[in-house]
């Protein structure tokens, strides 16, 4: 997966260098932006940026821009559609992008999706956003209503966490998988070793890896976790720490 990425990494860039001028990628999932981020070398004098939308969102854009061009956000071709609806039952993340994916649409033309409590803020490449807002009428049984709203000065949504206050045992993956969803230290160590534990967006299968502060932990089954604080340790020698769950 990695030298697929990497092939098309290199097929950007190189359309970057033929056409001088900015050349984008779909959306890049956690991981691949921090592949991307980390492990792959741009050529001198390439300008390039990740972004998704907003600054923090998750699922992100690679744009290659040529040497004389500054990384602009503005260049970026992604809108913003504000959804509507629910008001029955409040909708969810799978449900809105269950329905726009029954569309037929590739998983990599849709950004983060942002809920609150009226409706929803998808990022989407901005060559889908007029057949979402075509084709969507309905979600989860529930009439919506779509608009494109202007990126220039939007705002989105705090995301909404549940505060969890716990203590392990060490600053250790299998430890913190432990407090942070509630299992046992060998019902988190099997979640490791089964691959179903990322950190930082990156499978990570050795439960001695230590974490640290500002960590994203996503357990699959359990949710997403960031490991907000480390504190001092108890009497017993255990480690206080705070994670703040995605809901």
């Amino acid at each position: 997966e990695e030298k697929l990425l990497s092939a098309k990494t290199e097929d950007i860039v190189r359309l970057c260098e033929k056409y001088s001028c900015g050349r984008f990628s779909d959306f890049l999932d956690g991981g691949e932006a921090a592949f991307i981020e980390t492990e792959f070398h741009f050529p001198y004098g390439c300008n390039y940026m990740l972004f998704g939308g907003l600054d923090g969102c998750e699922r992100k854009l690679l744009g290659v821009f040529p040497e004389w061009e500054e990384a602009c956000k503005s260049a970026f071709p992604i809108s913003v559609l504000r959804i509507d609806g629910g008001f029955n039952r409040r909708l969810t993340h799978r449900d809105y992008l269950g329905t726009v994916l029954s569309l037929g649409l590739d998983r990599r033309k849709i950004g983060d999706i942002l809920a609150d409590n009226d409706g929803a803020y998808l990022f989407v490449c901005s060559d889908t956003a007029q057949y979402i807002k075509d084709n969507i009428r309905k979600i989860g049984n529930q009439g919506v209503k779509i608009t494109e709203i202007a990126l220039d000065g939007f705002e989105a949504p705090k995301r909404e966490t549940e505060h969890i206050e716990t203590v392990f045992a060490s600053a250790r993956l299998d430890a913190a998988v432990s407090a942070a969803a509630g299992l046992s230290r060998s019902e988190a160590s099997k979640l490791i070793e089964g691959g179903l534990v990322k950190l930082n967006y990156k499978e990570i299968y050795d439960t001695s890896k230590t974490v640290k502060e500002g960590d994203l932990l996503s357990v699959r089954g359990h949710g997403r976790y960031v490991l907000s604080e480390i504190g001092g340790e108890t009497r017993k020698g255990r480690i206080h720490a705070v994670f703040e769950k995605y809901i």
